[in-house]
This record gives structure tokens, sequence and C-alpha cells, in this order.
């Protein structure tokens, strides 16, 4: 929890629970990156035992690091069956898990990130002023065809919520997709 309080510049987070991936170190990283960057990585039980099996073993205070990684053992039982369902808690609460973080960056467990952290926030946000970057999903180019996909892959339980939450999103504004709009933007 200190060191969570304590990163006050850029942190890099992911999570792996149910030992639903691999661990994936990313590339490229600079020295003032690894400097000044706090990378963490969140994960339970189970997933603490896979990495048991490949001989990656907690120290005696229960702290490890796997490469940059900084593993965090989460102590609470997990609401959900769905191991991404699990890893979407950490995702969204970043701000709160992190804060003095100025900045944060969400890494999915099935990536590899493979550029520089601080190359990417000072080309995609600093530089052009924004809050925000998002990346381009490598399948689904609209938010429509990524909830029927959660829906057609049974990602979401609740499939009902997911068709409400798509139809406020459309009643506050959402268009529907159309080649007009390519390209967009990374």
């Amino acid at each position: 929890r200190m060191a969570m309080e304590n990163c006050r510049g850029l942190v890099i987070v992911s999570a792996i629970f149910n030992n639903h991936d691999k661990i994936r170190q990313p590339k490229g990283l600079g020295t003032k990156t690894l400097r000044t960057a706090c990378f963490f990585m969140f994960v339970d039980d189970k997933t603490i035992e896979g990495l048991k099996v490949h001989n990656i073993v907690l120290n005696k205070t229960g702290e490890t690091k796997i490469g940059v990684w900084r593993i965090v053992k989460v102590l609470q039982e997990l609401p959900y069956q769905n191991p991404a369902m699990n890893g979407v808690i950490p995702k969204h609460l970043v701000h709160r898990l992190f804060p003095n973080a100025h900045y944060s960056i969400w890494v999915d467990a099935k990536i590899q990130l493979t550029a520089d952290p601080l190359l990417l926030l000072h080309s995609l946000l600093i530089s052009k002023d924004a809050d925000m970057a998002i990346s381009n999903h490598p399948f689904n180019i609209h938010t429509m065809e990524e909830a029927m996909a959660t829906s057609r892959w049974k990602k979401w339980g609740d499939i009902q919520s997911l068709r409400e939450q798509m139809e406020a999103y459309c009643e506050n504004g959402l268009q529907p997709w159309s080649r007009k709009k390519l390209p967009y933007r990374t």
C-alpha cells in the first residue's frame, strides 16, 4: 500500500486472475522510465500458485517483482467467476489505488507493452494537451461491435444490463458506425 501511495508520477498497471494469462514484460523501456515509473501487477491465489509451478516464488515478506512488475496479491475473495470481469476492478480503481500518481496506463494482461510508457505519455497526452488516450481495439472498431462480441462470447453475465448500457450510450449521442468515420485515430 505504501509503494502504491508513493507512486507520484506514472504508474503502469495490469492484472491476472485465475491464472488466466501470463506476465508479459514490457519492451523498449528507457532508463528514465525504469528509474521513475511504477509497474504493478495485481494477482490472486490461483495465479500465485501458477507462478510457483514455474519456480517464480514469493519472498518471505510476500512481496516480489517479476521483471519490472511489482506483484500485488489481492487478499479478498474476488466477486466474479470470470477472470476478465475481476480484471476490470483494478482497471477502474487505478485512481483510488494510486492516489498520488499523475498519470496511469492500463495494460491488459493479454497485451505486451512495446513502447516506452514515458514516450507514449508525452506523444499522446502531454504534447497534444489531452486528458486521455485510448488504443484501438484489434478487432472491434465501434462500441456497438464490442458490445455484440461481449454478448456473443458471454463475457458479461447480464446481457440485459449490457443492452441497457448501449441504449443509454445511443440516447446520449452515440452514432451508428459508418465508413465515413474512418480513419479512427489511435
